[in-house]
């Protein structure tokens, strides 16, 4: 674990950030390279982008906050200029509403500028689970088996002193395949949304299932982790949405 990559002086680059920034950056020149196919202005879509993602950073924070407000009470500064804190469902909920309106101030296709962007989503967020790992948060329960990883004292996820899942890795694996997954349907996608829609439903399952190794404090509904619950209705939604969009298609 590296949660430093290096420093010169008093100036420092730490693991996450530059991991979650190698990941975004990856993702766009990807997805920038898809929208010629698409006859989409690349400076219109590069403009959608970076608005995109600073809406999409401010709702990652808001939720963290939110499942946290106990402490962001006694210390907001704090957590409001973090380097880590943020809580990903918030950033697509925010990102996915910043999208829409955009798309529609831009006047163009809602539905065929996200088929697009999901696809780099889940080849960013792979790179930024890559550094949950490093930092050691997000990690999960304490394991006797092969799997496990001992974590610094000084980590989140050395505060226990045992080993512990590295579900990081394990989601990030997982959200790699699923950007190949969305990659193969690309190929065959005969209509708009439907990758957006596919995304929606693969990744709720996905993120349902980890939390279950999950260790770190998430806040909870009922019997379920917050973003468990969040997960289902991503899963209702994404294929509410697939199911309607799967009509509008004519019948030979």
């Amino acid at each position: 674990m590296h949660p430093i990559l290096f420093k010169i002086g008093s100036f420092t680059i730490y693991t996450y950030g530059f991991l979650v920034f190698v990941g975004v950056l990856f993702a766009y020149f990807f997805c920038l390279k898809q929208t010629g196919r698409e006859n989409i202005n690349k400076n219109v879509f590069s403009d959608i982008i970076f608005w995109t993602l600073i809406f999409s950073f401010i709702g990652a924070r808001a939720f963290y906050i939110f499942t946290d407000f106990e402490n962001f009470l006694q210390s907001p500064f704090e957590m409001l200029l973090s380097r880590s804190g943020f809580v990903f469902y918030g950033g697509v909920i925010f990102g996915i509403i910043a999208l829409f309106i955009l798309a529609r101030l831009r006047k163009i296709n809602f539905l065929k500028l996200a088929d697009i962007i999901v696809l780099g989503v889940p080849l960013a967020h792979a790179f930024g689970r890559l550094g949950c790992f490093f930092y050691g948060c997000c990690y999960g329960r304490p394991t006797n088996s092969f799997l496990g990883v001992l974590f610094p004292k000084e980590s989140p996820a050395g505060a226990f002193g045992v080993c512990v899942i590295p579900t990081q890795l394990i989601e990030s694996f997982f959200l790699l395949l699923l950007f190949l997954i969305l990659l193969f349907f690309k190929k065959h996608k005969k209509f708009n949304g439907q990758l957006l829609a596919f995304y929606l439903i693969a990744y709720s399952i996905l993120r349902f299932v980890i939390e279950f190794f999950r260790g770190d404090p998430r806040g909870n509904v009922f019997f379920l982790s917050l973003s468990q619950f969040i997960s289902l209705f991503f899963l209702v939604f994404g294929i509410f949405l697939y199911l309607r969009l799967r009509r509008r298609i004519p019948q030979n």
